[in-house]
Order: structure tokens, then sequence, then C-alpha cells
């Protein structure tokens, strides 16, 4: 991680985000941090239901005093079954507990960085208990505070939910263009209005599906590994909505009875190549794949990152990545 942080940063990115796998996503920022100065630290996502508000203030304070302001707590729900299986946690109205959740983060983050009584009465979390001793000094996040929280949502719920109290928004790699402007930011916008903020652009992220590689070949499989992905979000409910703004709609109970007979090859045979196109940029010139980035997402994000299902040549990524910011 240390190594590829600083090759990151060198590179010329703005922002390295680590996700919740079959790995912890904070303990990689740690070392990231320490290797780099100036590239922003992200979790995208970690799983917010996986933890209570009181773990996610505490590991989030401490890497954004050890970057030094340079850390971003983004949160996902996950769904009901990874939740109550996987984790072994509860799970009932996820976009209410989410914005339970992050308004008792920031009522502790609140208590530590200017005093006063921790008196957050929330309908799922509550949190009443802060003696002096388990406090953290203030002065570690000076002249920056705690970190911005950015959330990841699909539906309309929770899109909202982001859209009110949110710092930021993270939408899926499975989103496409039309989608973020049909249904996403339309949400956010009634989430913003519920507080009165304003939805800030900038703060709109998106991870963008890249075929890329070498030979005709390796394009070619990097084309069949997202064809693979798709189809593992296809299977799942919550992602529909998308399937179905592009009509598709029947695609979806397909995907997930097939995945119940663990029939992964032919759920990837249902993703056509249209399909595939409207979610993923296919690399054959650098210039022209950068171009195809800005037409789509101008206007709809202020962030882009690349998301790639399979190993890949990260110089390839840092040639796409100078034709877009040239």
């Amino acid at each position: 991680m240390a190594e590829d942080a600083r090759a990151a940063e060198e590179a010329g990115y703005s922002g390295i985000w680590t996700f919740e796998g079959a790995h912890d996503p904070f303990l990689p920022l740690l070392l990231a941090a320490e290797h780099t100065e100036r590239v922003e630290l992200g979790t995208s996502i970690a799983v917010a239901f996986a933890r209570n508000p009181l773990l996610i203030a505490t590991v989030g304070w401490d890497l954004q005093a050890y970057s030094r302001g340079r850390f971003i707590l983004g949160l996902g729900s996950q769904i009901r079954a990874h939740i109550t299986r996987r984790y072994s946690m509860p799970w009932s109205r996820p976009a209410d507990r989410m914005r339970d959740m992050v308004l008792a983060v920031r009522a502790i983050w609140e208590t530590w960085e200017h005093g006063g009584r921790l008196d957050h009465h929330g309908e799922f979390y509550q949190h009443t208990l802060m003696p002096p001793l388990f406090r953290p000094a203030a002065a570690e996040v000076d002249g920056f505070g705690p970190p911005p929280i950015y959330l990841a949502g699909v539906g309309p719920h929770m899109t909202r939910v982001a859209g009110e109290v949110a710092d930021g928004f993270m939408s899926h790699p499975f989103c496409t263009p039309e989608f973020l402007r049909t249904v996403t930011l339309p949400m956010l916008a009634e989430g913003a209005a519920v507080t009165g903020k304003r939805l800030d652009e900038k703060a709109i992220h998106h991870s963008v599906m890249i075929a890329t590689g070498n030979t005709a070949e390796d394009v070619a499989a990097a084309r069949r590994a997202i064809r693979k992905q798709l189809a593992f979000y296809g299977s799942t409910q919550a992602y529909w909505p998308i399937l179905e703004l592009h009509d598709r709609g029947e695609l979806g109970p397909r995907l997930k009875e097939l995945s119940k007979q663990g029939e992964w090859d032919r759920m990837t045979e249902l993703i056509d190549d249209e399909f595939l196109d409207a979610v993923a940029v296919t690399v054959d010139d650098p210039a022209d794949a950068a171009a195809q980035l800005h037409r789509r997402y101008d206007g709809l994000v202020g962030r882009l990152g690349f998301s790639t299902p399979y190993q890949v040549d990260s110089t390839l990524l840092e040639v796409l990545m100078r034709e877009f910011l040239r």
C-alpha cells in the first residue's frame, strides 16, 4: 500500500480510495497517509452497519488527524443479507438508520472538537456518555476539523438521505450517466432541500468501469471481466432500477435466480454489449476514451475514478488520467 500510494500521488491522482471486501478498508489508509503528502484518502466504502457510530467516529478522527486533514469517511449500507448473515448485525429501514448514524458520528465529533456534553438521542443510536479519559484532544484536528462524510447510494431513499446529511455522494460503478442524470441528481437535490443545503457537484464521485489493456486480447479479456461484474451486480435487487431504466427490467430476476444456482457463466452471457457500453468505457485510444469520459460525466459529477475488476497495468490508467486532465 505504501508503494502504491506513493506511485499514485506521483502520477497525479488527487485521491486514493480503499473498499471493504476481503480486507479492512481503514488499515491500508494509515500506511497511505504515512507515505504521501498531498493526495486525499478515503473509504469507498466502509460498511456502516457493520459498526456503531462511536467506532466509526474514532477511526475517522484518527485517520483525519494522522493524515493532517486528508481523510474522507465514505460509508455505505451494504444489503440486508450481508448485514444480518455475514456481520450478524441488525437491519431495519436502512436510509433512516444511516441518517441517524451520520448524525450520531457528527455529535461525537462535535463533543470531541468543541467540548460539552454528548447527548445524541436518535431512533437507532443513543450516545450519552463521554468521560474525559476517552476524549481525544481537539488540537489533533486543529486547522481542518473532523473528516467529511460521503455516503454511497443507488435507491431514492438512501440518495435523498445523502443529499440531506452527507458532505458528498459516491455513486455505484453499475450506475450509468443516464441514471445519474435522471434519478441520482434529482434525489440528491430533494434531500439537500430538506436541510437547505447547496448541492455541490464537486462532492459527487463516480467510479466508472474502464476496459483497457496492452493488446486487443487484453481489452477483450477486460470487457469479459466487466461483463461478469455487471452480471453479479445485476443479480442484486437494489440495483434493478438501473436495469429498468435501460429497458432490462426482466434481467434482474433472471440473474438472481441463476446466481442461486451458481451459474456465473450463464449470468455473464446475459449482459449484452449495448448495456456494457452504457456502463463502461473501453479504451482503444486514450485520447478518445478521455473525451468520452468528459462527454458522459461533465455536469454530472465533480470527482471521477477508474474501476477495473481485473488485474490492470497501472501505467495504462495513468496515461488515460493524463489525457483526461489535459
